[in-house]
């Protein structure tokens, strides 16, 4: 038998890729076919955005205790998230 555990891959997302991931997950969601009464197929797409939106909590976690650490350092003056990660 094979150990699923073992077979994972890691993903790098920024926080915007994170965010349209998200969207496209909630749009998808939100669609319904004509003729399709039995809504399983949309159980790995709930999951799938549950996971990211964890991943996204996770993410600004992060980035707001790297920003009490540097503010910590620095002068005291408060940051706070504007949407660009690209100083992190």
């Amino acid at each position: 038998m094979i150990d699923k555990k073992k077979i994972n891959a890691t993903i790098k997302y920024t926080l915007p890729e994170i965010e349209l991931q998200i969207n496209s997950l909630e749009n998808i969601l939100k669609m319904r076919f004509y003729g399709i009464e039995n809504l399983d197929y949309l159980k790995p797409y709930e999951k799938l955005l549950s996971d990211m939106k964890k991943i996204r909590e996770n993410l600004l976690d992060k980035y707001h205790e790297a920003i009490e650490d540097d503010n910590r350092h620095d002068s005291g003056v408060f940051q706070t998230y504007n949407g660009d990660m690209s100083d992190a």
